[in-house]
């Protein structure tokens, strides 16, 4: 289960639509390792943080669906017991 400050975060909005959080973290993504790359590319050595707010959103993208498939699944056995 994730981390209950991080799970508040992404229930209400997250929950209903958790495919278009996902899809929209991992777009965010995308874009902080081009901007990386092309600072990079031109000389400017800060933009290697960009890769870190990348490995931030990617992570995340990962995560939030699996943390809200966990919540389901431990709601559902509540209901049903």
């Amino acid at each position: 289960m994730g981390p209950p400050a991080a799970r508040g975060t992404f229930t209400a909005f997250g929950a209903r639509h958790v495919t278009g959080v996902a899809l929209t973290r991992w777009a965010a993504a995308a874009c902080f390792v081009i901007a990386g790359v092309v600072l990079l590319v031109f000389g400017q050595w800060w933009g290697a943080v960009f890769f870190v707010a990348a490995g931030l959103n990617g992570s995340l993208a990962y995560l939030v669906p699996h943390w809200n498939r966990r919540q389901d699944s431990s709601s559902d056995a509540r209901i049903s017991t």
